[in-house]
C-alpha cells in the first residue's frame, strides 16, 4: 500500500509534466524512428518518467527494478532481469542506460517487517477460506538462547466452529497493514502487508474446557490463554509496543512505549492496551491475579487472569485478541476477551501463562546485556521452564542463569541428549508433568516421561499411551464431559451408575438408567468431550487411551449430573392492593410492581393500561436480574392535591421473549380516599401472596405521577424502574 500511494504520485506528477509539452523532446534533425532523447533534467522528470514507463496498471513498480536514478541528462536503471518495458524503455530512449545485476534487488521498507506489541496479524481459516481470522501481537521479544519470539492469546491459534470448539489450527499468513487496520481507519478494514508469515505458532493453549475453576495442577495447565510464535527470518522483534499514531506511514515501530520487564498488574492503578481494532486504550484494573476469583469463563473455556474496566470507550474489541496490556514498561498480559457492550474486558496474565505452560520468553535480548531479571516471569524467580517442584526442564537442576535453557539441550549437547533420545528441543518436559505432558502443546505433545511425538518408542517400537487426565466434575442434565489425553487418538468410556451410598443428592441408584460406554476422539490438541448421562445421578467413570496399538492405563473419576433446574413460575406481584391518596403521594410508600419468570439480562415493560379518566398512558421498562425478577414502584409527587389520584388504575407486564402462547401479565391497585383505606395486598391474579408485601424491600424510586391543575390531567414526567438486587445460588 506504501508503494502504492508512492507510485500514484508519481503518475500525476507524469499527468501534469505531459500537459506541459511532453516529457521528453526528439534530437535535432533526428529521422522519424530513430531513438528519442528522454528529458531528465530534473528529479522531477526524472519521476515523471519512472512512474509513466514502469509502473503497470495496478500501480506497482517492477519488482526488477531496484535502483534508478539520473545524471547528467541519463535515466539510469538497476535491475536484476531485463524486462519487456525496460528492454521498451531502453530501446526507445538514447539517454536510458540499464545496468542487470543481482546487486540491484528490490528492498523491502524496513519497518515493515520490525515486530512490536499491538501489531495486527492475520490467519487462515482452513475450514472457512473465504475469511480470515484478525488478532494482534502481544509483546515481541527473545527466548534465553537469543530466538525471537512472540506471545500472543491462545485462541488465536485455533479456528473455532460455532459451539466453540477446536475446529482446526489457524496458520499466520501475513501482518495486517497498518493504515488499514481499524485502529487507524476507524471503521471495519483490513489489508495484508504482503510480507509474508511473521512467524509460525510454537505453543498455543486456550482455556480450560467447562466453566469451573481448575481443581487440580494439570487443569492449572489448561486454564491459560496464551500462545508463542517463532519468528521467520527476514523480521526483527522489538520489545517495544505501539501507540499507533505511526499507522499512516506503514510503519508501527517509529512510535512505540518500550517495555523491559515482565510483572503482576496493579489493582486500583491506570493500564493501557494496544491493539488493531482499538489502538491504544486505558482503563483500571478491577481485580488481581491472585484474589478470591482468578478465573472467567470466555466463551466456554475457563482463563487466568483478571479484569478491567475502560476508562472512557470500550478498552478491547474483536480483534484485539493477543494485544498487549501494559502499565508503564510493565508488559503484564495479553488480551483474551471481553463483555459485547464494552464495559469490562479480561486479560489473560502473562507472568502467570508463562509459569503454567513453561514457556521462554523475556523481553532483553540476550546479546545487549543478558538475561532479564522478569524474564524467567515466575513469581519465585525460578527460570520459566521450570515445573511447580523447582527442577529445570531438562530434569538435571540447571538453570538459565546457569545456560542450560530447556530449548537448548539437543544444541549445547550438554547431557548428550539429542532429538534421537526422545528429548525434542521444543519439548523436554519432566517426569513430573511439564508443559507438554498435559498435552496443551501442538508441536510438543510429549509424554510425561519426557519424550515426544517423534520419538514416542521403546525398542520394541510400541510404547504404551499415558493414561487420560480427567477429573471428577459436575454437569447439568444434556451436558458434555471434557478430558484430556493424547492427540489423535481413542478415547474409551465405559460407566454405571455409583452406589447410593456414593453420595448422589440427586436420585437413588436404582432409579438411574443402566450401565453405558462410548468410545471419542481427542482433537489436535488432545482435548476430547463426550455426552453425559442423561438423567440426574452420580456415575463411576473408567476412561482408556487406545494408540499404538495398546491400551494406557485406567483414569477412574466420578461424574455428578445434575437435574436441570425448572423455569421459575411467571408471576406477578402488586403491593399493596389498595393505597390511600396520602400514602400514594409518599416516596416511600406509593405502589410497588413486582414481576418474576422472565430470562435473565430481559426487557420487560410495564404499561399502566387503563385508569381515572385525568390519567394519560405510562410505559416503563426494565431488565431482568440473574434471578429473572423485575420491580417497578408508582407513586404520586402532588403531596398538596393527593384527591387527584383517586381512582383504580390496571397496569399489564410484557416481556420481549414473550412467546405467542404467553399472555401479559395483569395486576390492578387503587388509589381510595384516606377514610375509605383498608390497606393489603394480593397479587395481580388475585391470588393473596400470604405477607401482603411482596416487594417492600424495594426501594420506592420509581414512575412519578404529577398532579396538574384540575382537569388537565396526570402526566409522567420521570421513572426508572428499580431491579431487585437479590441472588440465589445456582447450580452452576
Amino acid at each position: 500500500m506504501q508503494k502504492k500511494l508512492v507510485q500514484s504520485s508519481l503518475a500525476l506528477a507524469a499527468a501534469t509534466a505531459l500537459g506541459f509539452g511532453g516529457a521528453f523532446v526528439a534530437g535535432p534533425a533526428a529521422a522519424a524512428n530513430a531513438p528519442k532523447t528522454l528529458d531528465v533534467q530534473s528529479e522531477s522528470d526524472m519521476q515523471s518518467a519512472v512512474s509513466k514507463y514502469l509502473v503497470g496498471e495496478d500501480g506497482e513498480l517492477s519488482d526488477k527494478v531496484g535502483r534508478f536514478g539520473f545524471s547528467d541528462g541519463n535515466l539510469y536503471l538497476g535491475v536484476t532481469q531485463k524486462t519487456a518495458e525496460v528492454e521498451k524503455l531502453e530501446k526507445k530512449f538514447d539517454n536510458v542506460k540499464v545496468k542487470v545485476g543481482s546487486q540491484y534487488k528490490a528492498f523491502e521498507a524496513q519497518g515493515k517487517k520490525d515486530l512490536v506489541g499491538g501489531a495486527g496479524y492475520r490467519m487462515t481459516l482452513p475450514n472457512d477460506p473465504e475469511h480470515v481470522g484478525l488478532c494482534s501481537i502481544g509483546f515481541a521479544g527473545w527466548d534465553s538462547t537469543g530466538n525471537q519470539k512472540l506471545v500472543t492469546a491462545g485462541h488465536c491459534a485455533e479456528e473455532l466452529d460455532a459451539t466453540g470448539q477446536t475446529a482446526g489450527e489457524a496458520p499466520i499468513n501475513d501482518l495486517e497493514l497498518p493504515s488499514a487496520a481499524q485502529a487507524h481507519t476507524k471503521e471495519e478494514s483490513s489489508a495484508a502487508a504482503e510480507t509474508g508469515a511473521p512467524g509460525a505458532w510454537d505453543y498455543h493453549q486456550y482455556g480450560l474446557p467447562g466453566t469451573s475453576a481448575p481443581t487440580t495442577e494439570d487443569e492449572e495447565k489448561q486454564a491459560i490463554d496464551f500462545a508463542t510464535v517463532e519468528v521467520n527470518d527476514g523480521f526483527s522483534t522489538k520489545a517495544e509496543v505501539t501507540d499507533w499514531t505511526s499507522a499512516g506511514e506503514d510503519d508501527l515501530s517509529l512510535k512505540t512505549t518500550k517495555v523491559s520487564k515482565i510483572g503482576d498488574p496493579v489493582v486500583g492503578e491506570s493500564i493501557s492496551k494496544s491493539g488493531r481494532t482499538t489502538g491504544v486504550t486505558t482503563g483500571t484494573v478491577e481485580t488481581g491475579v491472585d484474589d478470591d476469583m482468578p478465573y472467567a469463563a470466555v466463551s466456554g473455556r475457563v482463563v487466568h487472569g483478571f479484569e478491567v474496566s475502560p476508562s472512557g470507550a470500550r478498552f478491547s474489541d474483536h480483534g484485539d485478541s493477543g494485544g498487549a496490556v501494559y502499565q508503564g514498561d510493565t508488559a503484564v498480559g495479553v488480551i483474551s476477551g471481553g463483555s459485547d457492550d464494552g464495559s469490562m474486558s479480561w486479560v489473560a496474565d502473562l507472568k502467570n501463562s508463562l509459569a503454567k505452560s513453561g514457556q521462554d520468553f523475556q523481553l532483553t535480548k540476550p546479546d545487549d546485556g543478558g538475561d532479564d531479571e522478569n524474564a524467567d516471569a515466575q513469581a519465585d524467580g525460578e527460570n520459566a521452564n521450570a515445573q511447580a517442584d523447582g527442577d529445570n526442564a531438562d530434569n538435571d537442576g540447571s538453570s538459565s542463569a546457569e545456560g542450560d535453557d530447556a530449548n537448548q539441550d539437543a544444541k549445547d549437547d550438554a547431557d548428550g541428549g539429542s532429538a534421537a533420545d526422545g528429548n525434542d528441543d521444543k519439548a523436554d518436559a519432566d517426569k513430573d508433568g511439564g508443559s507438554a505432558a498435559d498435552g496443551n502443546d501442538d508441536k510438543a505433545d510429549s509424554d510425561a516421561d519426557g519424550k515426544d511425538d517423534k520419538a514416542d518408542s521403546d525398542a520394541d517400537g510400541n510404547e504404551k499411551p499415558e493414561a487420560p487426565k480427567v477429573g471428577d466434575q459436575t454437569v447439568v442434565e444434556g451436558g458434555k464431559i471434557t478430558g484430556q489425553a493424547e492427540p489423535n487418538a481413542e478415547v474409551k468410556l465405559s460407566w454405571a451408575p455409583a452406589d447410593a451410598n456414593a453420595g448422589s443428592s440427586q436420585v437413588s441408584a436404582q432409579a438411574a438408567p443402566a450401565k453405558g460406554n462410548a468410545t471419542v476422539k481427542t482433537d489436535a490438541d488432545g482435548k476430547f468431550t463426550a455426552d453425559a448421562p442423561a438423567e440426574a445421578g452420580d456415575y463411576n467413570y473408567t476412561a482408556v487411551v487406545h494408540a499404538n496399538g495398546q491400551d494406557s492405563a485406567a483414569t477412574e473419576f466420578v461424574v455428578t449430573v445434575e437435574a436441570e433446574e425448572a423455569p421459575a413460575e411467571r408471576k406477578l406481584t402488586v403491593d399493596p392492593k389498595e393505597v390511600t391518596a396520602s400514602d400514594f403521594v409518599e416516596k416511600e410508600k406509593g405502589v410497588q410492581i413486582t414481576g418474576e419468570g422472565f430470562d435473565e439480562g430481559e426487557k420487560v415493560s410495564l404499561k399502566v393500561a387503563s385508569g381515572p379518566e385525568n390519567v394519560e398512558g405510562i410505559t416503563l421498562e426494565e431488565t431482568a436480574n440473574a434471578d429473572g425478577v423485575v420491580g417497578f414502584s408508582i407513586y404520586g409527587t402532588s403531596a398538596s392535591n393527593p384527591e387527584a389520584y383517586l381512582g383504580k388504575y390496571d397496569v399489564e407486564v410484557t416481556g420481549a421473549n414473550d412467546t405467542e402462547d404467553e399472555s401479559a401479565l395483569t395486576g390492578s391497585f387503587e388509589v381510595v380516599a384516606d377514610e375509605d383505606g383498608s390497606g393489603g395486598g394480593d397479587n395481580g391474579d388475585g391470588n393473596d401472596d400470604g405477607n401482603g408485601g411482596g416487594g417492600s424491600d424495594l426501594p420506592r424510586t420509581g414512575a412519578e405521577l404529577t398532579g396538574l391543575a384540575a382537569g388537565a390531567g396526570l402526566l409522567l414526567v420521570g421513572g426508572a424502574a428499580v431491579v431487585l438486587t437479590m441472588r440465589r445460588k445456582k447450580n452452576n
